[in-house]
């Protein structure tokens, strides 16, 4: 029975997802910790989205419209502004919580010193363009220290993202701004930044919470594409003093590969040339780059689609799932 302020407000953009968001909202309805709220930001949704999103209208899980759609940033911060939860919790619209996801992330918050934000493990399941899996992956945050903050948390910035259940006090999420509204993709980096800038303390809840589509376009997602990497570089700007700190140099190396990845995967050779340099001026050029290059040039990725890529990635998966059974 959800109670006058619920511990959990879970809060699920979306934007045309009438045959997904759905799944998102049984699993929320699915957990074994009951003391939650849900809020369904339809980012302008010109399908049959709203109409479907009414039928799931209750006490529990309210329904929120923008007339057009304003980006993930705006829709998760408009949640975020009428969530009465201690605790926000993010769910992507083609996500799935698993059913102890809620009461794992109360558990953790509540075993130890406060914390002001969680997150927890992903199993991804990569897609190919006809919806079949052809492999997994799953987070590994074991050997994660029990607590994080600043530089220590700075460094985990780039593994994580919101769709690990990214779960923060409401009262923090508010003292930092929410989300950035212009930027279309990196929200979540420029966020997890800030929280490591202002010395914010979080954990990870070392098991998995969530299952992660990977092939599918949610709204955090289908943004991305060309021009992410000059977010990126906007994002890097924004925060340049605290990143160029020494304690960060590895970080910002990171990062600037990160981008330089980016700008390969959009075809923008030039830009990635320009990040080369960077690197080689940072003297942070090794093998890394070589690695980023094979697995996001335009040329490479061809020639893995030109092998059946995706059908090597299934026989291996296959293989490995034989073996384990």
């Amino acid at each position: 029975m959800i109670r006058d302020s619920p511990t959990f407000s879970v809060v699920i953009p979306t934007h045309n997802r009438a045959g997904i968001v759905g799944r998102a909202l049984r699993s929320v309805a699915a957990q074994s910790f009951d003391n939650y709220e849900v809020i369904v930001v339809d980012d302008g949704s010109s399908d049959s989205t709203p109409a479907f999103l009414e039928t799931m209208r209750s006490p529990r899980c309210r329904i929120l419209r923008n007339e057009r759609g304003l980006g993930v940033s705006a829709a998760r911060n408009r949640g975020a502004g009428a969530a009465t939860g201690q605790w926000i919790s993010f769910l992507d619209d083609d996500d799935e919580m698993r059913p102890q996801a809620l009461a794992a992330l109360h558990a953790r918050s509540t075993s130890g010193p406060q914390l002001d934000f969680l997150w927890g493990g992903r199993l991804i399941h990569e897609r190919d363009n006809a919806g079949r899996e052809i492999a997994r992956r799953e987070d590994d945050w074991s050997r994660v220290p029990s607590t994080v903050s600043g530089s220590s948390f700075l460094s985990l910035a780039l593994r994580i993202a919101t769709n690990s259940v990214f779960t923060i006090r409401r009262a923090v999420f508010q003292a930092v701004g929410g989300f950035d509204e212009q930027l279309r993709v990196s929200e979540d980096r420029d966020l997890f930044i800030a929280l490591a800038e202002f010395g914010y303390k979080g954990a990870a809840v070392a098991q998995t919470v969530v299952d992660v589509d990977e092939g599918s376009a949610s709204l955090s997602r289908g943004a991305s594409g060309r021009g992410g990497a000059d977010i990126d570089l906007r994002v890097i700007d924004k925060h340049r003093e605290y990143l160029c700190r020494p304690e960060h140099r590895a970080f910002l190396d990171d990062y600037l590969l990160a981008v330089f990845a980016g700008y390969l995967q959009e075809g923008n050779r030039s830009a990635a040339m320009r990040m080369i340099g960077e690197l080689r001026r940072r003297r942070a050029l090794e093998y890394r780059v070589l690695r980023k290059y094979v697995r996001h040039a335009p040329e490479f990725r061809a020639l893995k689609r030109l092998i059946r890529y995706d059908l090597i990635r299934q026989i291996a998966y296959n293989i490995g799932k034989a073996q384990s059974s």
